[in-house]
């Protein structure tokens, strides 16, 4: 059967501009073991141009004559093609995803890599319609790692973090400067290709898109763009920082309920995320409360209009920039991780604290982020307190930071240029 105009036999199958770890999680694991994807990420990070890879065809609902298709034969429409077919856009004909859900059904040993799905995550807002249940694997896609803008995709430092008595790491060549240059870079494909007024512009539209349009797709409620605006100023702001939605409804200009919801909103659509607090019957006094992470920290100083010169003069901020940092690149190697691992950050109620955990397995990685290219001991005292209360738990802790020489603080706590992130050990 020949495939209709919309439906794009064999498109964008040419080479995108970095590799990326999900691109051979979805090739090696995921395509050869389930039937149906469903790819979810931030706008712009790069899901449909990876998935292109493995699409036989490609059904693009942005396009109003596959849309118009989907929407009055779903079925049909992915009948359409018999190999891998990458649906983009979903969220503009949802009727395809009933579709996907009964051509899952009729044939529960269907081959599998019949289906790649992306587009909006609106899912978790329709939960009591969503289709995809035990039918859509989902897998979560971020911005660029410094690993994928350097190549080296096959690099997950979370593999590495569980087993620092096993490495070693060289010297760095990065300086302070070129972590801000990073950082004021962000992630997204597109926008670290860019610099000066034209990175600026393509945030600036990204940011109205996102208020604008995006938000439209994820709510039965049209949210007020100023207000939403206002509250992704304030995630901004206080990124790194633990969460205080009044705070934030006090920033916006809004109620605690509006804060609320506009906070989920921008979790929905990605943009913005919450580190949930690590907490254990043996250390009773933590605190509950999460932490904000914008998920993009260009986005972050684009909306705090801040370039890397600036942003290196304001020594609270840069604190919170850096962290930021640290916590969406390992965010973003979560889902290629050899074993499954949460993230989560930890503070008690005596001010102690641990910018970065990670859990797997029933162990611990204690990770602090620090600025500066001077790090001491004392920069380890929230690791070397966690370490001492979960004795063979703790796997082992790092204060990441700007100084170039890796060093060894104490028992399982080093002392690691923060590029450990993205350069693998020397042995």
């Amino acid at each position: 059967m020949n495939a209709p105009n919309d439906l794009r036999v064999g498109a964008d199958k040419g080479t995108d501009l970095y590799p990326r770890a999900v691109e051979w999680l979805v090739a090696e694991e995921l395509l050869p073991a389930f039937s149906a994807l469903l790819v979810v990420g931030p706008r712009g990070c790069g899901k449909s141009t990876s998935m292109s890879r493995f699409a036989d065809a490609t059904l693009d609902l942005s396009e109003p004559g596959a849309r118009l298709a989907a929407r009055e034969d779903p079925d049909g429409a992915l009948a359409a093609s018999d190999g891998t077919i990458l649906i983009d856009e979903w969220q503009e004909a949802p009727e395809i995803l009933g579709a996907i859900k009964r051509a899952v059904d009729a044939d529960r040993s269907s081959r599998p890599g019949r289906f790649i799905v992306t587009g909006s995550v609106r899912a978790a807002q329709q939960v009591a319609t969503w289709p995809g249940t035990g039918r859509l694997i989902r897998v979560r896609m971020h911005g660029l790692t410094r690993a994928e803008m350097e190549r080296s995709e096959r690099y997950n430092p979370i593999d590495v973090l569980f087993k620092l008595d096993q490495v070693q790491f060289g010297q760095s060549e990065w300086t302070r400067n070129d972590y801000l240059e990073a950082i004021v870079g962000g992630r997204f494909p597109v926008a670290v290709e860019l610099s000066g007024r034209n990175r600026r512009r393509w945030f600036r539209a990204y940011v109205e898109q996102l208020i604008d349009r995006d938000a439209l797709q994820i709510s039965n409620r049209p949210p007020r763009a100023g207000k939403l605006r206002s509250v992704l100023e304030s995630c901004a702001a206080r990124t790194g920082l633990e969460l205080n939605k009044q705070a934030t409804a006090k920033d916006a200009g809004v109620d605690f309920k509006t804060a609320d919801s506009y906070l989920s909103m921008l979790e929905a659509l990605c943009v913005a995320g919450r580190v949930p607090a690590w907490h254990a019957k043996r250390l009773p006094r933590l605190t509950r409360s999460p932490k904000v992470v914008l998920s993009d920290p260009g986005m972050a100083a684009h909306l705090l209009n801040v370039d890397a010169v600036s942003l290196g003069r304001d020594p609270i901020l840069v604190g919170q920039m850096f962290e930021t940092f640290a916590a969406t690149e390992l965010l973003a190697h979560i889902e290629t991780a050899q074993e499954e691992t949460r993230m989560f950050h930890l503070r008690d109620r005596d001010g102690k604290e641990v910018d970065i955990v990670l859990e797997s397995q029933g162990r611990i990685v204690g990770i602090e982020v620090k600025s500066s290219s001077v790090v001491g001991r004392d920069d380890a005292k929230g690791l070397l307190w966690l370490r001492d209360r979960l004795g063979e738990n703790f796997a082992g802790g790092a204060v990441l930071s700007s100084a170039s020489v890796p060093f060894q603080i104490d028992d399982r706590v080093w002392a690691l240029p923060l590029s450990a992130l993205w350069r693998a050990p020397s042995q």
